[in-house]
């Protein structure tokens, strides 16, 4: 813009400037008191227009979308939470049947491994000349506390009993699956 136009402006500015006081001066007390009351309102209700209601209407918003929000984000934690725990699961689980195994006395008497005959929680058990009360007794109380239900047991006594070992050895394979309702629960 060059200082021409400028000062064109200015002038054009100051004319109307001058005009509008010009009629302010000649109106009477009360018509000023009343432009000045509409001016205000006017005022006001672009400020609640343009300043105001815009961010009432987005706490408006957030406030009904935030539940909304929440509940989606909680039901997507607990699918993530549960995909990675099908995957968590199982190690947790074979290193607690494996714990267990060892504190029973079975240690090096036994392999575990992980099937998938009858899902993915299904897991066989070897024994190899195990200590035949420390088999029982594991098999009595653990697999249940770990929510897993023996299946199917093929268990025999080993041969070579001796004096110090009055229950005998058992040899043979014992499959345990995840129990019904163990699912729901995890």
């Amino acid at each position: 813009m060059n200082k021409a136009r400028l000062a064109q402006y200015q002038a054009r500015w100051s004319r109307l400037w001058t005009q509008a006081r010009g009629h302010w001066k000649a109106l009477a007390l009360r018509e000023k008191r009343l432009l000045s009351a509409t001016a205000l309102g006017v005022l006001g209700l672009l400020l609640w227009w343009l300043l105001i209601q815009p961010p009432l209407k987005k706490i408006d918003y957030w406030q009904a979308e935030t539940p909304k929000l929440r509940s989606q984000a909680e039901a997507l934690e607990v699918l993530l939470h549960q995909a990675a725990g099908t995957n968590r699961r199982g190690a947790d689980l074979e290193q607690a049947l494996r714990q267990t195994l060892d504190q029973a006395g079975l240690k090096d008497r036994y392999q575990l491994q992980h099937t998938d005959q009858a899902g993915p929680e299904s897991w066989q058990l070897t024994f190899e000349q195990a200590p035949a009360d420390a088999v029982v007794g594991w098999l009595l109380g653990t697999p249940r506390q770990l929510s897993l239900q023996v299946v199917q047991a093929r268990l025999q006594r080993a041969a070579a009993d001796t004096a110090q070992d009055s229950a005998g050895t058992l040899s043979g394979t014992v499959r345990m699956d995840q129990a019904q309702g163990a699912k729901e629960a995890s």
